[in-house]
């Protein structure tokens, strides 16, 4: 295995690796790629580029200066596998206490309640769904598992089921009993199921075939028909989802409907077509369910055998993890457009960046039984993962989809916030919503509604970050102009850099003031201060060392090289 330095070396002369010893399935297909095409590879990141991405990327947070010096200071070859392997939770096992927080189940059960919308529509749901995430992620339940608990569980009560909250999630009120719309609701489940584990959105011909409509945007889809989208939703044709107590946001999810109506009013989409086939049907294969079985379990085994439902989810991790899918963006697979074998009409390509690696990946997803955490820490222990957002040469266009550099991305609006209170060290005490619970953090939180209800002001500031709001809003890491003015100027922002008792700016207070900016740097950047950044930043400090070190603060948080990773 190369080092480090090796690997920066090749990459400074803009020259590929291509002898180099690849870390698994990924670089094969990454730097082969690469090779073949004469596409030079950034250098390996810097340990501090790589420490402080591989924090982010798994934990949410900022890495500790301590950590940040002791991992920088280490010489050994393996030392970021060794960190890699550190930053996953241990598994329980009998007679083990349960884990009360780790930060990877924080940072990566938010990133699953912002996927499947577990927001204020569920109410107390949301902490029971909340807990089932933590739980399935804290014992690494293989996510097909996952899937189809949630798709077929029943509950007298989603305050209670936590796993039945993802199928009540998708209820449609202004309907045709209990205040609920059944087929509408039966609709919004077969497209949510779709498009979040099979990444194909079938919103489109919900409402319309998607012959005349699609045909400069997604091949497959040209040839589905709204009819398709009634089969799906067929599948759920029976399952009854209501309000325990009048217009309550507590559910009650049974199978005790008749069956999808075609001639029920649609409180969302155009009138059906009476006389369509409603026979419960899978979308990519026309699959339907076995002799005694119910259709949702049908549905569900359909689903998570497929080969795309791995793809899709592979990709969707990637996506996360590497900045952009190899498919993107991941809900919009074109499955017509996926075999880089087979003929596509003129003016259309082959649709993932690297069909091979998507398809050799999702073939080990499912080899070693759907395991994310596996997933996980082979994308993050690639040599692809860990290259530089440097490139040594002249950076084309045509290198986008070639992954030969990391992909810089703003900071989340959680990791934003969570960062300025790792800096202050003054934590608030998030209420979380319906329960007795307060947390420190935003990525602990169960819900933007837990800061909106805490901090009205900081929850504004955080949907100015693109934070996901669960209901209609996507999570967003596009800067803008009202992002920098509120960096600038937010008053809230302003007082949590605030010199306060207790806080880690006091406590640096009686120190001379170039360790002073030399702890702030370690702390924001994950490194020291060059000479100059030092000198500026003890002069900065002047004779008033409290509000030099605020401004100093202040500035460090307007740092490009804060901000983005």
């Amino acid at each position: 295995m190369l080092t480090g330095k090796v690997w920066a070396a090749c990459g400074l002369l803009g020259v590929l690796c291509h002898g180099a010893e690849p870390a698994n399935l990924i670089d094969d297909h990454i730097f082969g790629k690469m090779k073949r095409d004469g596409v030079p590879a950034a250098p390996v990141s810097s340990d501090a580029e790589f420490l402080r991405r591989i924090y982010l990327d798994l934990t949410g947070h900022l890495p500790a200066p301590a950590e940040a010096r002791k991992f920088l200071a280490d010489s050994s070859a393996d030392k970021r596998e060794k960190l890699i392997a550190t930053m996953f939770p241990p598994l329980p096992v009998t007679g083990m206490r349960s884990i009360a927080t780790h930060p990877f189940l924080d940072r990566w059960t938010y990133w699953f309640n912002d996927l499947f919308r577990n927001g204020q529509l569920l109410e107390q749901g949301i902490n029971t769904f909340y807990d089932y995430l933590y739980k399935s992620l804290l014992l690494n339940i293989p996510y097909d598992e996952m899937v189809r608990e949630m798709i077929t569980a029943s509950t007298v009560s989603t305050w209670t089921n936590g796993a039945a909250n993802f199928i009540a999630r998708s209820h449609v009120f202004e309907g045709d009993g209990y205040m609920m719309n059944h087929e509408d609701t039966a609709d919004e489940i077969a497209i949510a199921t779709t498009k979040l584990f099979l990444g194909v959105n079938l919103e489109c011909i919900s409402c319309h075939d998607g012959k005349a409509h699609l045909e400069k945007i997604n091949l497959w889809l040209t040839r589905h028909k709204r009819s398709d989208l009634f089969r799906q939703a067929s599948f759920f044709g029976k399952t009854f989802i209501a309000p325990v107590f009048g217009r309550s946001p507590q559910f009650m999810v049974k199978d005790t409907r008749g069956g999808y109506d075609l001639t029920t009013v649609s409180a969302l989409r155009p009138k059906r077509d009476a006389k369509a086939d409603i026979t419960p049907a899978f979308v990519l294969d026309g699959a339907r369910a076995e002799a005694g079985e119910k259709p949702r379990e049908a549905y569900a085994r359909m689903l998570t055998s497929h080969p795309q439902f791995a793809r899709a989810t592979v990709n969707l991790v990637w996506a996360e993890l590497m900045g952009q899918g190899i498919v993107d963006p991941p809900f919009d697979f074109d499955l017509d457009r996926q075999d880089a074998s087979k003929p596509l009409p003129e003016g259309w390509t082959v649709q993932p960046s690297h069909p091979e690696l998507l398809n050799a990946l999702a073939a080990d997803f499912r080899a070693h039984g759907h395991d994310l955490r596996r997933l996980i820490r082979m994308i993050v222990s690639s040599r692809a993962y860990q290259l530089s957002a440097n490139h040594p040469g002249p950076w084309k266009a045509s290198y986008e989809n070639y992954f030969a550099r990391r992909v810089v991305r703003r900071l989340s609006a959680e990791q934003t916030w969570d960062a300025v209170q790792q800096l202050t060290g003054a934590l608030p005490a998030y209420k979380v919503t319906f329960s007795e619970k307060k947390v420190g953090y935003i990525n602990q939180t169960h819900s933007p509604q837990d800061v909106e209800k805490t901090n009205r002001a900081l929850y504004k500031i955080l949907q100015a970050f693109g934070q996901c709001d669960r209901y209609t809003a996507e999570a967003d890491r596009r800067p803008n102009m009202i992002q920098s003015a509120l960096l600038m100027n937010d008053k809230v922002l302003r007082e949590a850099l605030r010199v306060k008792k207790g806080g880690k700016l006091e406590a640096l207070l009686s120190g001379e003031a170039e360790q002073i900016v030399e702890e702030l740097f370690w702390a924001a950047l994950s490194r020291g201060p060059s000479g100059v950044e030092k000198q500026t930043g003890a002069e900065a400090l002047g004779n008033n060392k409290e509000q030099g070190a605020e401004d100093l603060l202040w500035a460090m948080v307007n740092r490009l090289d804060f901000l983005f990773y």
